[in-house]
């Protein structure tokens, strides 16, 4: 059997709700980051989360080579955080660390000031599946802010609303 189509597919994936994060890396491959809507725990038994990065990302093989990331989960209003690390802030283009605050934990990579959880992490796997990377990382420190989330779904950002 045949998959579907992607343009079909790609219309029905952008009904789903997901989360925005920011994953960035830091060491000699040097500083990069990319936005990706794609990061979920993976275990318990130890701490870890998985995340999806297009094979063609310019953060891809610095996270690889650096051997680090921290997937910064992104709050409601770090909008401009999340256009930046994608590529649609052009005055930011070259300097998306530009876009706000930034620190460190206990693996060097950037932890963005704010966030509503930000995953520190040492890559335990990468696995190639298609167009992307999966990446499992130990999560080594976190760090959480406790604001509402930025949520993707329609091809729009949206605000969650209780039930």
């Amino acid at each position: 059997m045949n998959p579907v189509d992607a343009d079909r597919f790609r219309d029905a994936m952008s009904m789903t709700a997901s989360g925005v994060t920011v994953v960035t890396t830091n060491g000699e491959a040097g500083r990069l980051g990319v936005t990706v809507s794609t990061l979920c725990s993976l275990s318990l038994e130890p701490p870890s989360v998985v995340l999806c990065i297009h094979r063609d990302s310019r953060a891809l093989p610095a996270i690889v080579a650096n051997g680090v990331f921290v997937a910064n989960v992104l709050g409601s209003d770090q909008q401009r955080v999340a256009d930046t690390f994608a590529g649609r802030v052009p005055e930011l283009k070259d300097n998306r660390f530009g876009e706000g605050e930034w620190h460190a934990l206990a693996t060097g990579a950037p932890v963005l000031r704010g966030s509503l959880c930000s995953f520190d992490c040492r890559v335990a796997e990468i696995f190639e599946f298609g167009s992307h990377r999966i990446i499992a990382g130990i999560v080594v420190d976190l760090a959480c802010a406790g604001t509402e989330p930025l949520v993707h779904a329609n091809r729009s950002y949206q605000k969650l609303q209780a039930a």
